[in-house]
């Protein structure tokens, strides 16, 4: 499951706060890996500034797909590939425009993503994952975009 959070993470700041500071101001993306059970997480701020909601979802499903592949390599270096990994992973994300992004081959509103993002597209097309639709209260990724409300204060 991948998800991201955009923009500031916390609604004590208001919009018309001057201080806010850059490190909060930036997207949060997560991503959360269930094999045999709870297997990796990950919660991070991407390098690249996403320009909106849907941008930030693509970044964050784009290292999902990343994590996976590594993961791959692994189990292929173990032998083991053919009994944890699936043919075909599937990515759930809650954002139905990053779902539809993944599988378009271009996207009018979303023109200026990154080529490094259409990675996603490449493994989509090559059937290692698939990107589905999951609401956001079921997305456990989800929770790995929130921060606490203490380093927040800390921060500013």
């Amino acid at each position: 499951m991948s998800d991201a959070n955009w923009g500031p993470q916390d609604a004590t700041f208001s919009q018309s706060s001057q201080d806010l500071p850059y490190f909060v101001s930036c997207s949060m993306s997560a991503f959360y890996i269930i094999l045999l059970g709870p297997l990796h997480w990950l919660s991070k701020r991407p390098k690249v500034i996403a320009a909106s909601s849907e941008e930030a979802e693509i970044y964050a499903t784009d290292e999902c797909v990343k994590f996976l592949l590594e993961l791959c390599q692994i189990l292929e270096f173990l032998n083991v590939k053919d009994i944890f990994m699936p043919p075909t992973n599937i990515i759930y994300n809650d954002n139905n425009a990053c779902v539809q992004w993944s599988k378009r081959a271009t996207t009018k509103g979303l023109w200026h993503i990154q080529m490094n993002e259409n990675w996603v597209r490449k493994n989509i097309e090559s059937k290692f994952v698939t990107v589905c639709h999951n609401g956001g209260s079921i997305n456990l990724a989800d929770k790995f975009t929130k921060e606490l409300k203490t380093l927040l204060i800390l921060l500013s």
